[in-house]
C-alpha cells in the first residue's frame, strides 16, 4: 500500500517499534516462563540451558543469511518471514506439550525471527526513511527493544503473582496451573509478532534492494568487469562498523547485566535491594534511550557514541574499584560497597544507551554502501552475536580464574578502542543521504 508524507513516516515508525518490541520480547520472555517451565515439565538442567540458549542459535545461523536473503527476495518479505517465523513459534512451543524437542524447535524458530529482524529491520530503516528522520526511527527501535524487556518481565511478574511460587508443591500450585503460567507467558507475548506480521503486507518495498543490483552492475561495467570490493568505498566503511559493532559486544555490558542482581548481592547489598537497584538500572535505560532519540538527529552519532564510550569506561572503572578495594581488605561487603556498584551499573547502562544502544544499529546500516549493505550487516551481525554468545558462556569462568576487578578493567580497555575508532575514524553522517555517505570514503576529504 502507498502511504505518502507524514503518514508514511509514522507508519514506519510504528513497524519500527514492533520490530523492536518483538525482538525485546524474543529475548527477555522465557526469563519469567523458564521456573514454571522446570517445574511443569521432566527437562534436566541442561536441557533447560539449551531451551534458554536456543534463541542465541536460531540468531547467530539467520543473522548470517538475512543479508543475503533480503538482497534475493527484497527487504518486506524478508520482515514478513521474520513475523511470520516468531508468531509461528508461539504455538510450537505451547503445544509442545512437554516434548523437549518441540519445544527446542519453536525456540529455534523464535531466534531465527530474532537474527532475520536484527539485521533487515535497521537496514530497511536506512533505506526508507528521510535522511533527517532515520536516527529516530532506528533509535526508535531500540527503544521498543528496551521496553518489550521490561513489557515481559513485568507480564511475568502478574502471572506469577495469579498463579503462585512456581516452586510450591503440587498440592499448592498444580502442575495444570504452572504448565498454563509458562504457557500465558508466551501466548501474550505472542500478539506484537501478529501485529508486525499484519502490518507488513502493507510496507513498500525497499529501494535498496534493486539499487545494489544496478549498482553492482554499473560498477563492473565501469571497471571493466570487476569492482573489487577491497576498494576503499567498501573496506574502509566496512571494517569501521565491523570494529563498532564488536566493540559494542565487548563493552561487556549485555553479560554483566544478566547477571546484575547476583553481582550487587555479592559487594553488598541484600536480596530485595539488590532486585529494587536492577529495576533502577532498567528504568534508567528507557530514560536514557529517550534521550539519545532525541539528541541523535540533533547533536550526530559521533558526539553521542563518544559521549557514550567514555561514560561506559568510566563506568567499568567505578566497578573495577569497588572490586579491588574488597579483594585489598580496605573494605567489606556492606551497604555502601553495594550501592557504590550500583551506581556504576546505573553509569554503564546510561551511557550504553545513550551512545552504542541507540547508535550502533544506525551507523552499521548508515555506512555499509549500498552494494554491499546486506551483506556487510549480515557478517557483522553474526560476528556480533558470536561474541555475545561467547561473552555470556564464559563469563562467570572468566571472572572466577581473573577475578571480577580484571574482567571491569578489560571491557573499559576494550571500549577505550571502542571510543578511539570513533574519535579518530568514524565521519558524522547526521543528515546526509545513504549515496552522499558512501562517496564521502572516495573523496579526498575523508582521511585515515
Amino acid at each position: 500500500m502507498k502511504f505518502e508524507g507524514n503518514i508514511a513516516t509514522g507508519f514506519l515508525f510504528v513497524m519500527a517499534g514492533l520490530a523492536g518490541l518483538l525482538y525485546g520480547i524474543d529475548i527477555g520472555v522465557i526469563t519469567a516462563a523458564l521456573p514454571y517451565i522446570r517445574a511443569a515439565t521432566a527437562f534436566s538442567d541442561a536441557q533447560l540451558s539449551l531451551v534458554v540458549g536456543a534463541v542465541v542459535m536460531g540468531a547467530v545461523g539467520s543473522a548470517l543469511f538475512a543479508g543475503p536473503l533480503a538482497d534475493r527476495i527484497g527487504r518486506k518479505p524478508t520482515i514478513l518471514l521474520s513475523a511470520a517465523a516468531f508468531t509461528l513459534s508461539i504455538p510450537v512451543i505451547c503445544l509442545s506439550g512437554g516434548d523437549f524437542a518441540t519445544m527446542m524447535a519453536g525456540r529455534v524458530i523464535q531466534g531465527v525471527s530474532q537474527g532475520l529482524i536484527s539485521v533487515v529491520m535497521p537496514m530497511y530503516l536506512a533505506e526508507m526513511l528521510p535522511a533527517a528522520k532515520r536516527g529516530k526511527g532506528t533509535g526508535f527501535f531500540q527503544l521498543m527493544l528496551s521496553i518489550g524487556l521490561v513489557a515481559v518481565a513485568l507480564l511475568g511478574f502478574a502471572i506469577a503473582s495469579m498463579t503462585g511460587d512456581a516452586t510450591a508443591a503440587a498440592d499448592v500450585v498444580s502442575v495444570t496451573a504452572k504448565t498454563r503460567a509458562w504457557q500465558l507467558n508466551f501466548w501474550i507475548a505472542g500478539v506484537p509478532g501478529v501485529l508486525l506480521l499484519v502490518g507488513s503486507f502493507f510496507l513498500e518495498e525497499s529501494p535498496g534492494r534493486h539499487a545494489a543490483s544496478v549498482q553492482a552492475v554499473e560498477t563492473m561495467g565501469r571497471a571493466g568487469g570487476s569492482d573489487s570490493i577491497f576498494r576503499r568505498r567498501y573496506l574502509i566503511p566496512f571494517a569501521i562498523a565491523f570494529v563498532i559493532v564488536l566493540c559494542t559486544q565487548a563493552t561487556g555490558t549485555t553479560a554483566i547485566l544478566n547477571y546484575s542482581v547476583t553481582i550487587l548481592s555479592d559487594v553488598g547489598l541484600s536480596g530485595a535491594y539488590a532486585n529494587m537497584a536492577d529495576t533502577v538500572v532498567k528504568a534508567v535505560n528507557l530514560v536514557a534511550t529517550l534521550a539519545a532519540i532525541s539528541l541523535v538527529d540533533v547533536r550526530g552519532r559521533r558526539f553521542l557514541l563518544k559521549i557514550g564510550t567514555l561514560g561506559i569506561v568510566a563506568a567499568h572503572l567505578v566497578s573495577a574499584g569497588v572490586f579491588s578495594a574488597l579483594r585489598l581488605g580496605w573494605a567489606s561487603p556492606s551497604p555502601l560497597t553495594g550501592a557504590m556498584m550500583a551506581f556504576a551499573f546505573v553509569l554503564l547502562v546510561g551511557f550504553y544507551a545513550i551512545g552504542p544502544g541507540v547508535c550502533v544499529w544506525l551507523v552499521m546500516a548508515e555506512l555499509m554502501p549500498t552494494r554491499i549493505r546486506a551483506n556487510g550487516m549480515s557478517v557483522s551481525l553474526f560476528c556480533n552475536r558470536c561474541m555475545a554468545m561467547g561473552i555470556a558462556s564464559l563469563f562467570l569462568p572468566w571472572a572466577n580464574a581473573w577475578g571480577f576487578e580484571w574482567v571491569f578493567l578489560s571491557f573499559a580497555a576494550c571500549t577505550a578502542i571502542y571510543f578511539l575508532t570513533v574519535n579518530f575514524f568514524l565521519p558524522e553522517t547526521k543528515g546526509k543521504a545513504l549515496d552522499e555517505i558512501e562517496r564521502m570514503f572516495e573523496s579526498k576529504e575523508y582521511k585515515i
